[in-house]
């Protein structure tokens, strides 16, 4: 390769990077200081607000009844199973679950469904994804002595079948962009 077509294609890397940042375009959010849109994270709070009372502050006390208490689309983990699955307009889906006599364990996807067209918090026009996700893991355990833990493992990213429901422009947020 010659001198001057590296130097064309670096300076098509680095103006191509520059683009992006000034575009405001993510692939992802990662942290609670992420910069996310106001209203994606209100949307995926609408959803995880409720499950979250259920997760973390159960009324059932014993894994079975803990994991049939909470809503949320079931899914099997096969791609054939997503086409049962409706996130048109955002929602919760629990998969990977599994008890035994002690435990309960699952994961989480929660999709923002579309943001209405509507300025940013901070009153300008919305450049961002139209959509965001999450997921991750809950594990709970009982005790008759102590009652019941519980705990949350986020993940990187998501399945991949379940991440395809989502619009192209859709993009990744991790699970603590949303603490607090």
């Amino acid at each position: 390769m010659s001198l001057t077509r590296r130097r064309t294609s670096g300076a098509l890397v680095v103006f191509t990077g520059a683009a992006l940042a000034l575009t405001g375009c993510h692939t992802e959010y990662r942290g609670y200081d992420s910069g996310i849109d106001g209203t994606l994270a209100r949307q995926i709070a609408s959803f995880e607000d409720p499950l979250s009372r259920s997760l973390y502050q159960p009324s059932v006390h014993e894994p079975i009844g803990y994991l049939a208490s909470l809503q949320g689309q079931r899914w099997s983990g096969s791609a054939a199973a997503t086409l049962d699955l409706d996130l048109r307009e955002g929602g919760v889906v629990l998969y990977d679950i599994s008890s035994s006599d002690s435990a309960a364990e699952l994961s989480v996807f929660i999709a923002s469904g579309p943001r209405p067209e509507v300025p940013t918090d901070g009153g300008q026009e919305y450049t961002g994804p139209s959509q965001v996700f999450t997921c991750y893991q809950v594990e709970a355990t009982f005790s008759p002595d102590m009652g019941s833990s519980v705990g949350r493992v986020t993940f990187e990213d998501c399945p991949t079948a379940l991440a395809k429901l989502m619009p192209d422009d859709a993009v990744f947020a991790s699970g603590e962009v949303f603490d607090g």
